[in-house]
């Protein structure tokens, strides 16, 4: 199994708080550090990253975030 990849834990508190897409999921918006933004992002857990859109592929670096918002 992969090792499931993760947003810093500087952003916990933000998502924890952020309602819940689904059952313990949220989904959010991030924004990398060049200013792109990322839709569709799907949190679980401890912050792991569940899917982006439909695929289970990151297309990102999760150190490149700096700013991750409710969609």
């Amino acid at each position: 199994m992969p090792t499931p990849i993760k947003l810093p834990d500087k952003f916990k508190d933000a998502i924890v708080a952020m309602p819940e897409y689904s059952y313990g999921v949220q989904r959010v918006v991030v924004t990398l550090d060049d200013g792109k933004r990322i839709w569709d992002v799907f949190v679980a857990g401890d912050n792991v990253i569940v899917k982006v859109g439909i695929s289970t592929v990151v297309p990102f670096d999760p150190n490149r975030v700096v700013e991750v918002r409710c969609q």
